[in-house]
Formats: C-alpha cells, structure tokens, sequence
C-alpha cells in the first residue's frame, strides 16, 4: 500500500543544500532562481487578489527581500500600483537584492525605506496606501529573536487588517521549528520555494503562513527528492476495501491492557474507538473491580477481569494469563497504558509485556511511564513497537527538556525513532510520526478542541483499529490512524465548534473519517496540504 502523493519537507540547511546543488551541478544561479520566487509570489498575487490593487511591498535586504522586489517588478508590469517599503541598512543588502531594487527605481516604482524607530509614521501611511502587503523581510536567514524597530514593522502589519502575501515563510518565524522569535507576520498567504519548511508546517508557524502555495521554481525533480531527505507530510494512505466475506476476526483480533479504581474513560475510549474506526475483534484486560462499570457502557467488548493491586491496578500476576491469551486467541495487536496509574507492580507488568509480548504492541500514557529508564526493554522486541506520547511523557522518556523538544521536535523524533527501532507520535497540535529508519512525517488533521483528556486514548484505539483493516504494515496503519483521529476531531469541530469537541464526539465522527479516506483521499488533500504551483 502506498500513500497517494508525497511532498517533502526541509530545514533551513537542507533548503541551502538545495541551493547549492542547484547552482554546482545545474547552473541555475542564484538570480535564476530569485527571480522564479517573485514569478512565483506575484502569479500568487495575481491569483488570490487580481491586479486591480494597490500592493506595498516590504523587502528586507537579503535575498528573501530580493525575491520581493521582484514581485513587485512582475505586478508593476502587469499595470498594478505597486509601491515598495525597504526594511534595513540598504549599506549591508545582498548583491541580488540591490540589483533588484536598482531596476524598480529605474522603471519609476516609488521606494522608501525603514531604518530606525523614526521611520515608522512613514511605514503607517504606506501600509494605509495599499490594498495588499507583499512581506519579505526575513528569510532562512533568520537569527535570534525579532527586535528594535524590525518588530514595530512586523506589529504594524499584522495590526493593519490589510491581507499578507509572505514570501518563502513568515517574517520572524523560525524556519527549523515553526516559533515564533518574538514577532511574525500574520499571513494571509505563503508562498514557499522548492520545498515546504519545517516552520510552514509545524505551529504555530503553519498559522502564521496561513494558506501555503509551494512552488518548486526551476529545480530539477531529483533536487526536490533527495534520498537523505528524510521529513514528508503525512498525505493520505489507501486503506484496504473491507472484504464482503470477511467476519470479526477478518478485521484484527486486539488487547488492551488498561484501566484501574480511578481511571474508567481511558480503556473506554481506547477499546470503543478500535470498533468505530471498522475493527472486528476487541479484548480489554482491566482491574476485575472496574469491568462491570465498563461494561455497561461498552457491552461489544471482550472483557478479561484481571488481578488487582491493593490501589486497584493491574497486577503483574496478570502477565501469565495476558501472554497465553495472545497466543491463543491470535491477538493481532496489543495496546497497553491507557489509565493504568503508576503503581510500582503495574509498571513492571507493562515493562514485562512490552518486552516479551511477540506481536506489534502500542505504548501509551501510564505504559510510557514504565518505559521511562527501561527504554533497552524495547530494543530486544522481534516485532514493531509505537509509542505515543505527548511533550511531557516524551521529555520523561528522553531525558529532555520540553524546551529543548520544541526547539527541534523533528529532530528529536527521527532520533529517538531511529535508536530504539520503534514508531513514535508526538503527539502536538501538528503530530510529529518517527520511523524506526528515522523517517519523519509531519500530520496537518486536527484542530485545538481536540486538547482534551481522553484524546489520546481514542487514538490508540484508531490505530489498532485501522491496522485491523488490513493494513498490516505499521507504519502505514499509524500514518492512516493519526490522519483519520484528526480528520474525525476536525468533523466534530465542523458540527458543534472547536469548543464542544471531546473523545465521545470524535468516536461518533470516525466512520465517517474512515469512509472519507476510503472513498474520496482527493478531498483531504485538497482541504489540507499545500497548493502546487
């Protein structure tokens, strides 16, 4: 099975590295490819706005300003009003860009520049002028945090109400992670060259670059897939058709081990959620005291009333009985963690099925906990393991700061994936997905109402569930499960509003999820990813 497209995304350096090729082994210099940007910004232009507007382009003094100033030369020549505002020293601008700039001075365009707090009334009126803002201030080269009167310049757009074309990403956020480095420019549009960047992508950069184009200028196809880029956006995977002959175990036999006395809506969540997403078979091993009160609310799963800690969690007496019952059952999948607590005998029960269970296994909440200093557990496993954690339960697994996991979230994943061969999730409001061979893919599903408790639970059972499908390669199943998790909270969200998301909507809305995915992958990624140029 195979995803329906692919777009790859850069860091910074990658995006250099590119440029560089680009111009060793292609000849195309850097003035080819500055002015296919501001073709490229200005056929954006032309296509969201028209022609008929006034257009204030503001160009810093690097190459990202350099590509502005050609936007602004395309659309004077199409007859539009175009006035264009420098932000800096023009005694330190790039070569490019003051040859750029030269030429619209030449052609009659009234130019004025910005390069001190005093400025700033005269930056107003122009912003006042315009119809449209073409912003192109700061670029890959983005260093440190925004200050002095750079910042007023980005605060006075963004307070203007007027619509923003950004060029290759927003002013002021950081290419690499998406954050914002104490100011950026609030876009209508980006348009982004060759590649989409980590920071187009991840937020709160995605919601500063507003609706992305992504245009691939004059490079060569090669240039744009190199194999040691390893980052994609999740797009679409095709999920197989559900068979007309198939019965409950067709479509995957699964084991939850979740639960305890104070913890009833995490197995709820991610036992229920397996069946909504078109699984056929699921068994839920929890403490014996809490299966009746599950059990009038999910009577369609199988329960397993297990051993009990004095605190009312799973007991590691449990560990014989859960082994023997995926091997004779044919459990396909087993999920452990969900609402287990931290009592001590329960850690090592999931430490233990973590490790000698001989199917895939998926690690979630109090189960990542476990792991958290038993991590070697993980490399003796035969078969794939995920693990789905969000900031903190991956800070408590790696030893990092969440600091330090938002300064580089791609980075720590691949890593992480790639030293202990197993998927990850990191779970945040655009999912990071790691791969055991540190392939990356960045999830653009979901929206903030879904930052409730009991959320991830539902995830857990979704991709249990679309592995029980039949798509029996994990790494497929976990893409399609983040997607489709997303996909339904953002159905939700289409219904009552962000607001009244919660784990019981999301579980009513995934067979439509599913069925979208199933029946018409065109349409999410037309609702979703980037716009080709």
């Amino acid at each position: 099975m195979e995803c329906l497209r692919f777009f790859k995304v850069v860091s910074s350096r990658e995006a250099r590295e590119i440029d560089e090729k680009a111009s060793s082994e292609y000849g195309l210099d850097s003035e080819v490819l500055m002015e296919d940007a501001g073709s490229a910004v200005y056929e954006v232009a032309r296509r969201e706005f028209g022609l008929d507007n006034r257009f204030l382009v503001v160009a810093g003094t690097g190459n990202n300003g350099g590509d502005a100033l050609v936007a602004a030369r395309r659309l004077y020549s199409a007859g539009a009003e175009v006035r264009v505002l420098v932000v800096g020293d023009l005694a330190k601008a790039s070569t490019l860009m003051v040859k750029n700039l030269e030429r619209l001075r030449k052609m009659g365009v009234n130019v004025t520049a910005v390069s001190s707090e005093r400025d700033l009334e005269l930056l107003r009126r122009e912003i006042e002028w315009s119809t449209v803002l073409i912003v192109g201030i700061f670029g890959l080269g983005l260093r440190g945090e925004v200050r002095d009167y750079r910042r007023s310049v980005i605060e006075a757009v963004n307070s203007s109400g007027k619509p923003v074309i950004s060029v290759d990403i927003p002013s002021g956020v950081n290419p690499d992670n998406g954050r914002v480095e104490g100011a950026a420019v609030k876009s209508t549009v980006t348009v982004t060259f060759g590649l989409p960047k980590y920071g187009n992508v991840l937020h709160p950069g995605a919601y500063y670059s507003g609706k992305l184009y992504v245009s691939a200028l004059s490079y060569p196809p090669a240039l744009l897939d190199l194999p040691g880029i390893k980052v994609e956006l999740n797009y679409p995977v095709k999920i197989p058709e559900r068979s007309r002959w198939g019965h409950k175990g067709t479509f995957g036999k699964y084991l939850l081990v979740a639960g305890s006395r104070y913890y009833y809506g995490a197995p709820y969540y991610a036992s229920v959620s397996f069946y909504q997403t078109g699984g056929g078979y699921a068994r839920l091993l929890a403490p014996k005291s809490v299966v009746p009160v599950l059990a009038a609310k999910a009577s369609g799963v199988v329960y397993i009333p297990g051993d009990e800690t004095e605190e009312g969690s799973l007991s590691l007496s449990n560990l014989e009985r859960l082994l023997k019952t995926v091997d004779e059952a044919g459990v396909d999948i087993v999920a452990v963690g969900p609402g287990l607590s931290t009592h001590r005998e329960t850690m090592e029960l999931v430490a233990r099925v973590v490790g000698e269970v001989k199917v895939p296994v998926i690690v979630d909440g109090d189960g990542l906990t476990a792991l958290s200093g038993r991590l070697d557990v993980l490399k003796s496993r035969s078969q794939p393991a995920v693990l789905t954690p969000h900031p903190g339960e991956f800070s408590r697994l790696t030893g990092l700061s969440i600091k330090e996991i938002e300064s580089d979230p791609v980075g720590h994943v691949s890593r992480f994936a790639s030293e202990y061969k197993v998927y990850v999730v990191l779970k945040t409001a655009r999912s990071v997905i790691g791969f055991p061979d540190g392939r990356v893919y960045i999830n653009l599903t979901g929206n903030p109402g879904m930052a409730k408790a009991g959320m991830g639970d539902v995830l857990v059972g979704v991709v249990a569930g679309v592995f029980g499908l039949g798509l029996r390669d994990v790494g497929l199943a976990l893409r399609a499960g983040v997607l489709v998790h997303g996909l339904a909270g953002d159905i939700a969200a289409g219904e009552v509003g962000e607001d009244g998301v919660t784990p019981d909507l999301v579980l009513q809305t995934l067979p439509r999820a599913v069925k979208l995915l199933r029946e018409n992958p065109e349409a999410i990624v037309d609702r979703y990813f980037p716009i080709r140029l």
